[in-house]
């Protein structure tokens, strides 16, 4: 299918909170009070008992001194045993904790060792590979009108391909991103430029991707406007990227830029097409990945169902939980870069005014991409670079990786 997502609003989910009482026991008995003398109407005391009636006063006390003390001690016992039975649950609680510990580690491990539920942060570079740019000209804009400027594009892409020796994956992955406003956030205007950008199709095998319908040409008919055509997709720019987040003095200042060195076309060949969408020779990003869980700015971002799911343990410990709930952030640093690995992955693109080498500390990754860049700019043409993304140069010429709009 073409690269053409749409951009809408988010929601946010419940979560259950659960609670735990402990009932405690008492159990206390007073002795009986001593009896006082019976008083009649006439305030008298009223006279002695017969012998008779004595004894058998007595004998009902004396059975009455042991049943209280059986109830004392019956108490006692109920009081003990209810303080043996809490010992025992708490007990029998703890080992729970622990054996859900031991668990939790074990099933941490394999977590680990899948590489599916821990995300442990990368200090320096966590990524190379190349980068591609490219546009789609809007509906019916064919190449007896041609492009113009940016109102003649509906659409534009960034293509990451990953190094395949930095990737577990057998095949060559890829990522595409779609950038909100038709163009790179101009880096001579610094942070003022703020652009939101969305994940729009990532995979383990470019070739199962084929860019040649992604990008190609589509014809669709409407009821009200008959046969619509959609130019394909022009090639802009082609480099080497990287992925960097320099050691943090505090978590607060965690970051990760995107930097590129561009190849195609060279520095001495940038024409009206790249000037039109800022790519410069090089040039360096902030990158921001925001909390599913956070609510879109009006008229931006996409739907609950369509936003990225990272499951609530990547919540938990990447962006320390549901941020609309007010116990997480809202926007992070993509640390490591699998984290850019989810469908409708929403992110922020903050240029940045400074060379890439004052940015990129790592001198011999710096100076690795800068020569591979400039050799691959000396002996490869703009054709290779089309084979290079397996497409056709009659559907997809090369005149805007030229520097001239088509």
């Amino acid at each position: 299918m073409p690269i053409s997502p749409t951009v809408e609003t988010g929601s946010k989910r419940k979560e259950e909170e659960l609670s735990a009482e402990e009932d405690e026991e008492e159990a206390a008995e007073e002795e009986p009070a001593p009896k006082k003398a019976k008083v009649g109407d006439d305030g008298h005391a009223k006279p002695k008992r017969s012998d008779e009636e004595s004894a058998e006063e007595q004998e009902q006390e004396a059975k009455a001194k042991p049943k209280s003390a059986r109830g004392r001690r019956a108490s006692k016992s109920a009081g003990a045993r209810g303080k043996s039975a809490t010992k025992k649950k708490e007990k029998e609680k703890a080992a729970d904790e622990e054996d859900s510990e031991m668990h939790d580690g074990e099933s941490k491990s394999k977590a680990e060792e899948d590489g599916e539920d821990l995300m442990p942060d990368v200090n320096g570079v966590s990524e190379r590979g190349h980068i591609y740019f490219f546009y789609r000209p809007k509906i019916d804009v064919g190449p007896e009108a041609g492009v113009h400027d940016l109102d003649d594009i509906s659409k534009f892409h960034i293509l990451l391909l990953p190094r395949e020796s930095e990737t577990k994956s057998k095949h060559q992955r890829f990522r595409v991103f779609t950038i909100g406003k038709k163009r790179l956030p101009d880096r001579a205007k610094g942070g003022r430029e703020v652009f939101w950008a969305t994940m729009t199709k990532f995979g383990d095998n470019f070739a199962e991707f084929k860019a040649s319908e992604a990008m190609g040409p589509v014809d669709y008919e409407t009821k009200t406007k008959g046969k619509r055509h959609n130019e394909p997709a022009r090639v802009a720019g082609r480099g080497h990227y990287a992925f960097f987040s320099p050691k943090p003095k505090t978590p607060s200042q965690r970051a990760t830029h995107l930097l590129y060195y561009l190849t195609h076309p060279s520095p001495a060949d940038i024409g009206e097409v790249q000037e039109e969408l800022s790519i410069y020779a090089s040039g360096s990003f902030i990158v921001q990945i925001k909390n599913p869980k956070a609510s879109n700015p009006p008229q931006a971002g996409l739907r609950p169902e369509k936003k990225a799911q990272y499951g609530d343990d990547v919540i938990d410990e990447k962006f320390g939980g549901d941020a609309e709930r007010g116990t997480g952030r809202r926007f992070i640093a993509p640390n490591p870069a699998s984290m850019l690995d989810f469908q409708g992955t929403e992110m922020l693109l903050i240029p940045e005014k400074h060379e890439v080498d004052e940015i990129l500390t790592d001198e011999k990754a710096e100076q690795e991409i800068e020569e591979e860049s400039r050799n691959e700019a000396h002996y490869m043409s703009a054709r290779d670079v089309l084979k290079e993304l397996r497409l056709d140069e009659k559907t997809f010429p090369v005149t805007a990786l030229e520097g001239n709009w088509l």
